[in-house]
C-alpha cells in the first residue's frame, strides 16, 4: 500500500474533492452531482470569456461534461476547466483563489531594479515636499 507523500491525487475532482475510487470509478452519487451541478459553473466560464463560441470550442473549452466521458476524461476535462478558470465560477471562486495563494506564500518578495528606484524618487519627493511646506510655512508667519 502506497503511503501519502504530500502530493496532490491525480485522482481527484478538484473543488469537489470527489475522488476516482480504487475500482477507477467515481462513486455513482458522485458522478450524478457532478454532471447535474457542473454545467452550472461550466456555463459561468463559456458565458464569461469574450471569445466567440468556435474559438472556445476550438480551445477545449466547454459549457457542460459529457455524460459518456469515462470518469478519468471527466476528471481531466473538469480539472483543466477549474484550473483555467475557477476564478470565474461562483461557487470555486474563493478556494481556488486559496490554492493559488498557498502555492506562492513560499515565495519572498523581492524588489526589482525599477521598484528600487521609484521607492528612491518618492522619498526624495518626499523630501522635498516637506521641504516646500516648511519654507511656505516660513514666509506666512513673517
Amino acid at each position: 500500500m502506497k503511503k501519502y507523500d504530500g502530493t496532490p491525487s491525480k485522482k481527484k475532482f478538484k473543488g469537489y474533492n470527489f475522488y476516482i475510487q480504487c475500482n477507477d470509478k467515481l462513486s455513482k452519487k458522485n458522478r450524478e452531482k457532478l454532471l447535474e451541478t457542473s454545467s452550472t459553473y461550466l456555463d459561468e466560464v463559456f458565458s464569461s470569456l469574450p471569445f466567440s463560441t468556435d474559438k472556445k470550442i476550438s480551445d477545449g473549452l466547454t459549457n457542460e461534461l459529457d455524460y459518456s466521458l469515462s470518469d478519468y476524461e471527466l476528471l481531466d476535462q473538469w480539472n483543466y476547466m477549474y484550473d483555467s478558470f475557477g476564478y470565474l465560477m461562483s461557487k470555486f471562486r474563493n478556494q481556488w483563489e486559496r490554492e493559488r495563494l498557498k502555492d506562492h506564500k513560499f515565495q519572498t518578495f523581492r524588489n526589482s531594479e525599477s521598484m528600487e528606484d521609484l521607492i528612491e524618487r518618492v522619498s526624495r519627493l518626499e523630501i522635498e515636499i516637506k521641504n516646500i511646506k516648511f519654507k511656505s510655512n516660513r514666509f506666512v508667519n513673517m
